[in-house]
């Protein structure tokens, strides 16, 4: 099978919603008919996480599910990322949480986009109130303080720079050279693309599903040094000191 479109999902103990999370991929691919796989890239979680992606893969071929363990020691989202890229085969890649939030009913919409030869397409929770509405506040919050750093330094609007469902041109993406090992890989996708000069569109999609307003593994204290590098590389990299 010739890919076109490879699904990552970066798993750390996701036993709970794993499941439903495939289940609603592969409803929304076998309706497209497009040439998918989905490689799971786990943090050698404990709680059966691979267990329950063993047996997804079985109970859904049209996946043509992969999985990849980790050693929690050298882990982290965008060690997690960077591994599934390197093992993907499409040409189009699409980043998505395994939480059962993300918006998955957009991913047609995100793909024609990135036919259309655009190199980035981000899923931006902050395009109509619908979608601010379902995102908690403490997210809202440190969004809106990125958003204006961003167009400070880099002199760009970007509602949603770190939010982690997204596509993009897989090929086009690796010749950047990611190398955050954390959730900062987010940003650091979107700001190398928006520095080469590659197109970026954005598709509004809101967040929802059971688990939305309960505490996910994100904290923001362990996440904010990383932004704040990458938006000051960025930064750097604008005024002549190369990044990549």
């Amino acid at each position: 099978m010739i890919v076109e479109t490879s699904v990552l999902v970066p798993t750390l103990e996701d036993a709970r919603t794993l499941a439903t999370t495939l289940e609603e991929l592969n409803r929304i691919i076998v309706a497209t008919g497009v040439a998918t796989e989905v490689i799971v890239v786990d943090a050698n979680s404990q709680d059966g996480t691979v267990a329950i992606a063993t047996e997804m893969a079985d109970k859904l071929p049209l996946l043509h599910m992969r999985i990849l363990v980790l050693d929690r020691a050298e882990s982290g989202f965008g060690r997690l990322v960077r591994l599934g890229m390197a093992y993907a085969q499409g040409r189009h890649c699409f980043i998505v949480m395994p939480d059962a939030r993300d918006p998955l009913e957009q991913l047609p919409k995100m793909l024609a986009e990135l036919r259309k030869g655009t190199h980035l397409v981000l899923c931006s929770r902050f395009e109509d109130k619908a979608a601010t509405g379902s995102v908690p506040s403490r997210f809202r919050a440190y969004q809106g303080v990125y958003r204006r750093a961003i167009r400070m330094v880099l002199g760009e609007d970007i509602p949603d720079s770190t939010y982690g469902f997204r596509g993009f041109n897989r090929t086009f993406v690796l010749a950047l050279g990611l190398t955050a090992r954390s959730m900062a890989v987010c940003p650091e996708i979107t700001f190398k693309v928006l520095l080469a000069g590659g197109v970026i569109s954005r598709v509004p999609g809101a967040p929802s599903g059971p688990t939305l307003h309960e505490q996910s593994k994100f904290r923001l204290h362990n996440e904010l040094g990383g932004y704040v590098r990458v938006l000051g590389r960025a930064g750097l990299h604008r005024v002549g000191l190369r990044w990549f």
